[in-house]
């Protein structure tokens, strides 16, 4: 049999998603002047109010500042999808999902996916393996199912794969990038990275079969017939990896669609789940949260609470994998529902630029940090006071706690407002961290969008074009107690012991996670 007759193609094609070509043939190039602006602004960001920069400069060795003036130098010799590619370039190399350029519409819009989801365990023997664990049934084919391995993509060895694609992104230690190289081989937000160079992708699956998927465009969501931005614009109190919450809503409009729901009832389905897990006779209870991107911490606590009380109470198991993060004060209000003592929150600081001074002066929920800023001048400071952004005994006034023992499941994807809610978890000493990564994906920020930005300090920064824009670091993340003053950036949570993914994990629900995150909540301290 010859190598074309063996290589397999899905019939039909996801629901409500194009062509990659289709969607290229509807893209509007940015005039010269558009990108010269767009640089423009990128610099005064960066420059301006981007908290991190003294740290990234020093961890990875970069200038993004002299990277972006040497693209302005260069925009006349550039087609519009090499001028992308390079802005991309420039925000990625500061290894920080928070700071990232937004592509134009429709790029920010969209997903690019395959129809599948692979995901990686381990064998006996501790080598990896990369397993299809979802199929979208439109590309369903023979070979192609859930518990099939994968061992190329593209002809070049799956785990060389993963590699190369864990350069490309942006993730804050190598952790966080193998997991995003992972979930790279077959989703692609277009908001924050330019299209895939391929137009197809073929697996190679073990045994000798090979399936050609084309790359599908799909729209994150969409009203009036045109998609919608799935993280919100106007939050202040933003902690989220907005590439990454987008994926999350394509996939569960791949993968678990579920049945037609109330308003209320969809809600709480995309933001958590409960079940009960029986051991020795016992019965402990479950809380997977999906994501914290709520419009408000008030009502989402109090539908956190409804569910927490249903569960049984001699021990939780807190799942946060894969939590792209977003509302701030929801997601450390939710620690004070797992806490039956006031808990401490993070705290938050800012650069002292004179930019941050503005911002300060000109809106009345920065005048804490005015003065420390100031004061900058004479001593030299990097950064701000550190203080609190919520008060989550406050938040949660008049709620019911949950009174167990408690342990957290992290991964490597958890982000922002996740790795704040993981670090608080440890922090003030509420159970044990098992991660099925050594640490989270080290996002430490409150995270605001150019226009809103744009709302405090309109004489220093300009309207984009084109429906592009940008999100950076506002305030970083320091932890309180033991590791008071750490930042979250770059380094994130480290678990306190590590679950090697099954293949029965990945293919029969978790229930060997379950188990090592039932043992580590009975275990004795002295066992750790």
């Amino acid at each position: 049999m010859t190598r074309s007759q063996r290589i397999a193609e899905p019939d039909g094609a996801p629901a409500d998603t194009r062509s990659l070509q289709e969607f290229l043939d509807s893209v509007e190039p940015l005039e010269a002047e558009q990108r010269y602006e767009l640089v423009e602004q990128a610099i005064a960001l960066l420059e301006g109010i981007y908290v991190h920069l003294r740290l990234k400069r020093a961890m990875h060795g970069i200038d993004p500042v002299q990277r972006l003036r040497l693209l302005q130098r260069r925009i006349p010799g550039l087609s519009d999808a090499q001028f992308h590619v390079e802005l991309a370039a420039v925000f990625r190399s500061l290894r920080d999902l928070h700071t990232v350029y937004h592509l134009p519409h429709p790029y920010r819009g969209h997903v690019a996916t395959l129809g599948v989801m692979v995901e990686r365990c381990h064998d006996e023997a501790g080598a990896p393996l990369h397993l299809v664990t979802k199929v979208d049934p439109a590309v369903a084919v023979a070979g192609l199912e859930p518990g099939a391995e994968v061992v190329a993509w593209n002809g070049i060895p799956i785990d060389r794969a993963v590699e190369l694609n864990a350069e490309r992104q942006a993730g804050s230690n190598a952790a966080a990038r193998i997991a995003r190289g992972l979930e790279a081989l077959t989703f692609r937000p277009l908001r924050t990275s330019p299209p895939p160079d391929e137009h197809w992708v073929i697996l190679a699956l073990a045994g000798g079969g090979e399936v050609r998927l084309p790359w599908r465009v799909a729209p994150t969501s969409s009203a009036a017939g045109r998609a919608q931005d799935p993280v919100s614009t106007i939050s202040a109190v933003l902690g989220i990896d907005a590439g990454n919450e987008a994926t999350r809503q394509i996939k569960r409009r791949l993968f678990a669609p579920g049945p037609a729901r109330a308003a209320g009832a969809q809600e709480l389905a995309s933001l958590m789940y409960t079940d009960v897990l029986e051991a020795g006779g016992a019965r402990y209870g479950y809380l997977r949260l999906f994501s914290f991107n709520v419009a408000g911490a008030r009502a989402f606590l109090e539908m956190l609470a409804e569910e927490l009380q249903a569960l049984p109470k001699d021990g939780l198991v807190v799942d946060i994998r894969a939590n792209p993060g977003g509302h701030i004060p929801a997601a450390e209000g939710a620690l004070q529902l797992l806490s039956e003592d006031d808990v401490e929150p993070a705290r938050f600081s800012l650069s002292t630029t004179a930019l941050a001074l503005d911002l300060c002066d000109s809106n009345p929920g920065f005048r804490p940090w005015a003065p420390s800023i100031r004061a900058a001048v004479e001593t030299g400071e990097a950064y701000s006071q550190p203080l609190p952004l919520s008060d989550p005994a406050e938040l949660a006034d008049g709620l019911p706690r949950y009174p167990g023992p408690k342990v957290l499941i992290t991964d490597a994807l958890c982000y922002s407002a996740a790795d704040i809610f993981a670090a608080g978890f440890q922090d003030n000493g509420l159970g044990r961290v098992l991660g099925t990564a050594s640490h989270t994906g080290a996002g430490g920020a409150n995270v605001w969008t150019h226009d809103l930005l744009r709302l405090w300090l309109g004489d220093t920064l300009r309207p984009l074009p084109a429906g592009t824009s940008f999100r950076v670091a506002l305030r970083r993340v320091t932890r309180i107690g033991a590791r008071v003053g750490v930042p979250l950036e770059d380094l994130g949570v480290e678990a306190d012991r590590v679950h090697a993914v099954t293949r029965r994990d990945l293919t029969e629900g978790n229930p060997d996670l379950r188990a090592a995150a039932l043992a580590l909540l009975l275990a004795p301290a002295e066992d750790l």
